[in-house]
């Protein structure tokens, strides 16, 4: 997940911290967050695509070809004037440039709207792009917390369940048992989220995590 410019709604994070003690240890360990992305919708569904099952350094080295190869500019349009091809060129793979394409013909011909999009509900916003071949739960969900939506819970990433499974001492990383165990956090499971990623990104979760009970 990104981190965003705007400070966290304080109510959410007085209410989160109410609600889970060891959640309440890692706020006051980080201290305050904020999160702001102004990245175009576009730009960050290539950008997702092309990361899927890469490092981030070598995600950016192959977006970095794609903005050349587009001169300049990545969008939907210098996207549509690209070849499979010309995108396996620079070390796309055929799936990704199957998918990046259809993503672009898609907003080209306007049945993906992003304006409209966000006017729908979490779940129809997920159904939506889940539609598009290449983009799964995680993606859409990444997509979710993009547009600010507050009660996110990204189960399927790598990084979060590296977090969770640090603060709450636990090897069980089943979607059920983490829904289970973070339902106290909605609707506010997205800042929630933040806080973990924060931890892992600090490398806190390489330091002793709180022995504290759960309420």
């Amino acid at each position: 997940m990104t981190q965003q410019n705007f400070p966290l709604c304080e109510e959410a994070v007085s209410i989160l911290k109410k609600k889970d003690k060891k959640l309440a240890w890692l706020m006051e360990r980080v201290g305050p967050l904020s999160h702001t992305d102004l990245k175009d919708d576009f730009l960050f569904f290539i950008e997702q695509v092309i990361g899927q099952m890469l490092s981030i350094r070598v995600a950016d080295v192959m977006t970095g070809r794609l903005a050349a190869l587009c001169r300049g500019e990545i969008t939907a349009s210098t996207i549509c004037s690209l070849s499979i091809d010309e995108l396996k060129k620079i070390g796309i793979s055929l799936r990704k440039a199957e998918c990046i394409r259809q993503i672009a013909f898609m907003v080209e011909n306007g049945s993906l709207n992003f304006g409209k999009l966000k006017e729908l509900s979490d779940a129809e916003i997920i159904k939506s792009l889940t539609a598009i071949k290449g983009i799964g739960n995680w993606t859409a969900k990444m997509y979710l917390y993009k547009i600010d939506r507050p009660d996110v819970l990204p189960y399927e990433d790598a990084t979060f369940l590296a977090a969770y499974k640090w603060l709450y001492r636990t090897r069980n990383v089943k979607p059920e048992a983490v829904r289970q165990r973070c339902r106290k956090w909605s609707p506010y499971s997205s800042i929630a989220a933040m806080y973990l990623y924060a931890a892992f990104d600090r490398k806190l979760i390489a330091t002793e995590p709180p022995k504290l009970k759960e309420l």
